[in-house]
């Protein structure tokens, strides 16, 4: 959904920097930018769709013909620019606009990661005059802050996954098969209005796998099964990203153990996302309550900022120095692999930086989830 308070930020970044205007052209930022999804941005690249910020707050919106009606529909920007495909190459399309705003000569910010070699050239080249800035980091630490209705729009995301999620493994009959279980997880999914975006599904022989796919196997009694699955909310293009692990049937004594150590660290490092330390505080602390259970540790991340995008910033890592603010949204996923009992176990939630206490906007399941035998 768009936020005037993003875009306030974000021309008051682009005055500090002496920007007459920004460039966004990734699938998040567009979105972000315009209110508007467009599915082929991510499974067509090439056909580019461009959102134009001047530091005075114009916006305009620049989509190929075959995307027009989608951009009228779901966007409020009203100055919506079309570039016939084939006919015209995007990046030049983008330099047309620019000119017709009279930023030819104008220092213009970028995304230059989301945009390929041979598009920049172009729009270089269509915009001689201009000088154009790689402005990738200004713009990602602009979507941090997230208000309390995109909040919202994740948490309804996030819980209708969790319900989905519990009910496909406990609804499971027994003799089912990986992929039986996981597709009616999904269906739960979808019919929640969430249309699935990733599927991991860890078993049997694929359970050290990370991002294993459910197969025709039955499972089996006393086997770990490990997911992680999640979506766009269809009704805003928020994304829903939640692991989860079960065994099925009853647990053993030891898989109790190592699940109740996972929910005990990730709740301990949930609970201290409160405004003030550094990003990598929470990965000091996660790696030592992995100590403190006896747990092997190899994560180069323990979670990740949440919104339109799936990894969003910021990245929860041991060299994170960006401070923990109010708005944030984080996933916090530990995940322990232990090869030598063949099993993997992985818990992902998400919470919200307040200025005071912090706000679980997903519930963490305290014991591991029982798949019928």
């Amino acid at each position: 959904m768009y936020s005037q308070a993003r875009q306030e930020r974000l021309i008051a970044q682009m005055q500090a920097d002496h920007l007459d205007a920004i460039l966004i052209v990734s699938p998040t930022g567009t979105c972000y930018m315009s209110g508007c999804y467009l599915l082929t941005q991510l499974v067509i690249p090439e056909r580019e769709a461009y959102v134009l910020l001047t530091q005075d707050g114009r916006r305009s919106y620049l989509v190929c013909n075959l995307e027009e009606k989608s951009a009228r529909h779901h966007s409020d920007i009203d100055d919506i620019h079309i570039y016939i495909e084939f006919a015209e190459l995007p990046a030049n399309a983008a330099g047309r606009l620019l000119m017709s705003k009279g930023l030819g000569n104008g220092h213009i910010g970028i995304e230059s990661h989301a945009l390929s070699a041979a598009s920049l050239s172009h729009l270089k080249a269509s915009c001689p005059n201009a000088a154009f800035v790689s402005w990738d980091d200004a713009f990602k630490e602009a979507l941090i802050i997230k208000s309390k209705s995109e909040a919202e729009a994740v948490q309804t995301a996030g819980e209708a996954t969790r319900m989905a999620i519990i009910e496909g493994f406990t609804q499971s009959t027994p003799g089912s098969s990986e992929r039986d279980v996981a597709n009616r997880i999904l269906a739960g999914i979808m019919n929640a209005g969430i249309h699935p975006l990733f599927n991991v599904f860890a078993a049997g022989p694929n359970m050290l796998e990370t991002h294993a796919t459910a197969s025709e196997r039955i499972l089996q009694k006393g086997e770990i099964v490990r997911i992680d699955m999640g979506g766009r909310q269809l009704s805003n293009n928020y994304l829903a990203d939640m692991a989860r692990t079960a065994v099925v049937g009853p647990p053993s004594k030891k898989q109790r153990e190592i699940y109740s150590a996972l929910a005990d660290i990730q709740k301990t490092v949930m609970d201290a996302c409160i405004p003030g330390k550094p990003i990598s505080s929470l990965y000091e602390l996660c790696v030592e309550k992995y100590n403190e259970f006896q747990l092997p540790f190899m994560m180069p991340h323990i979670g990740h900022g949440m919104g339109i995008d799936l990894h969003e910033v910021p990245m929860i890592n041991a060299k994170n120095q960006t401070p923990i603010q109010p708005g944030m949204i984080l996933n916090i996923e530990p995940f322990v692999a232990l090869p030598d009992r063949n099993e993997s176990y992985h818990i992902e939630d998400l919470v919200y930086v307040t200025e005071g206490a912090p706000q679980f906007l997903t519930e963490p399941t305290a014991e591991l989830i029982e798949i019928p035998v």
